[in-house]
């Protein structure tokens, strides 16, 4: 089965997703990539046959900008909050993040995926006029088999590995799609 294909079909239908890239290219963010929480709703919403509201979620965005400096990027997270109020902005310069940080970072948005939690939200997606890319570093099987397995960083570390088991608990997914199986791997 082609994941990614399936993955991309499923996401440009959302209008909400595709507002929120109208929002980033309108800000100068055209190459930033909206990742984990909302898309990983929009596919378990999608194959659960609910509704998908992003006004709920979080929308996490990932974009690596080296010249920009911290107090450029406070003011750009102020600016989103404020002027787009209508959604919960988790905008992330991965330059900006280190190891220490609780946000994701790496050298670029595959490396910084690699330091989400989970497998199923380690996935990104950038719309812009010319394509769409995808990033997965792990198997997007397991999103579409509602299953959740940590990240190999998670994985090998056991306070990582413990943060992991206790954020899914905390996070309630398995109420919201009963489906889902949780792994420890």
């Amino acid at each position: 089965m082609d994941y990614k294909k399936q993955l991309l079909d499923t996401l440009i239908t959302n209008t909400e997703l595709a507002e929120i890239f109208e929002i980033l290219k309108k800000e100068h963010l055209s190459t930033a990539f909206v990742c984990s929480g909302a898309l990983r709703t929009i596919v378990w919403n999608n194959l659960s046959s609910q509704k998908t509201n992003l006004v709920l979620e979080n929308i996490d965005v990932l974009y690596a900008d080296s010249s920009e400096s911290y107090e450029q990027f406070l003011t750009r997270k102020a600016i989103f909050s404020q002027k787009y109020s209508k959604y919960l902005w988790n905008l992330e310069n991965i330059r900006l993040n280190d190891a220490k940080s609780i946000q994701p970072f790496g050298k670029d948005i595959e490396s910084a995926l690699k330091n989400v939690p989970e497998t199923c939200n380690s996935i990104a997606l950038n719309l812009n006029d010319a394509e769409s890319t995808i990033i997965s570093p792990f198997s997007l099987e397991h999103l579409f088999n509602f299953e959740i397995h940590p990240t190999p960083r998670f994985q090998s570390d056991k306070t990582l590995l413990e943060q992991y088991k206790t954020r899914v608990i905390n996070k309630k997914w398995q109420v919201k799609w009963p489906r889902l199986s949780f792994f420890v791997d």
